[in-house]
């Protein structure tokens, strides 16, 4: 047995010792983190290391001279342990193709691959399986059967928009709202904000993403080789993770996204969407709604509230959503974002 213990990185001579191990496992480190520990030897030198964001293990290296024993399974425990200790139910990784094996010895699943650069696992009791049976519940019967999967923060009128599209168009449609909370407005109040935002149309589903549908915050991107790359690897486990079973166990026929004028990560998102959901599900892109000649755009209404200039955003949002921001709740989120807290 080696030694593991906690490791702040935040310390200059800790922090180069760390980053030099990652780099020879041709890692690049990552700060979304909160947690990283470290495996040492009988000298005390740092021979592997691996980090916890939230319940997902990143960046996880081991030095050349002790792979294939039993340090990676030490290490692995301990993560998977703290992941526990921290009230989560559900453990994930991302990882290489070739080291899938040593993460299947611990107990993880695989959820879906992109060819051989990436591998998303899971370690759960109830993981996917019980996340699509659950979707099973919502499935109705139609021939055009549309999803739209929005962050919406905060709902505004341009998601509205792009639902009532697709409402129009399609016999059903499920709205899957981003489970994830790494935004300004919490997972819950964007749910509910979307949910009192289309109550006015009959055929709408508002569903939970769980962490199936995965957010670019908490994406890694520490063994991808360029910035690029990160954006079509993420867009291609999205599409295959979506096509492989939850558009399955929902009769999805469709997918509608919004044109993206403003951002070029979107874009190339909706390009890959586009090239690997075909030809099962059609994926119809929708011209932004307007305000003023102006797109609307969720940035663009946090940054009005971040200047304080909350009656500005009545154009740009719902009844419903500005009623909120003007409640309590609403202005306390508000004073968060110029302070530039979440």
């Amino acid at each position: 047995m080696y030694a593991i213990r906690k490791m702040d990185i935040k310390k200059a001579v800790i922090n180069q010792t760390w980053e030099a191990l990652l780099s020879a496992n041709n890692i690049r480190k990552e700060t979304n983190i909160r947690v990283t520990y470290g495996v040492f030897n009988e000298d005390d030198m740092l021979i592997a290391t691996g980090s916890i964001y939230q319940n997902i293990l990143k960046c996880i290296a081991v030095s050349d001279d002790y792979r294939g024993g039993s340090v990676l399974s030490q290490l692995i425990t301990c993560l998977i342990d703290d992941v526990w200790q921290n009230g989560y139910h559900t453990c994930y990784v991302y990882t290489k193709a070739e080291t899938v094996d040593s993460f299947r010895y611990s107990g993880f699943k695989e959820i879906a691959r992109v060819n051989d650069e990436l591998v998303f696992l899971e370690k759960a009791n109830k993981g996917f399986d019980f996340y699509c049976e659950h979707l099973r519940k919502y499935k109705q019967d139609g021939a055009k059967i549309s999803a739209i999967v929005m962050n919406a923060n905060p709902f505004s009128k341009g998601h509205q928009y792009l639902v009532e599209q697709a409402a129009e168009k399609s016999d059903w449609v499920y709205v899957f709202v981003l489970s994830e909370d790494v935004s300004e407005f919490p997972f819950a109040l964007r749910k509910q904000l979307v949910e009192q935002g289309v109550k006015h149309l009959s055929n709408v589903i508002v569903l939970e993403t769980s962490n199936y549908m995965i957010s670019s915050s908490t994406f890694p991107s520490y063994f991808l080789k360029e910035d690029a790359d990160v954006i079509r690897i993420q867009a291609q486990l999205d599409a295959t993770i979506f096509a492989k079973r939850i558009a399955k166990e929902l009769g999805i026929t469709h997918r509608y996204v919004g044109e993206e004028p403003l951002s070029v990560t979107t874009a190339i998102y909706n390009e890959v969407l586009k090239e690997l959901l075909k030809p099962d599900i059609v994926v119809e892109v929708i011209k932004r709604k307007e305000v003023n000649d102006e797109v609307i755009s969720a940035t663009t209404i946090r940054m009005l509230l971040k200047e304080n200039k909350v009656e500005s955003v009545k154009d740009y949002v719902p009844p419903t959503t500005y009623e909120f921001l003007i409640s309590e709740l609403g202005m306390q989120i508000i004073n968060n974002l110029r302070k530039g807290g979440k």
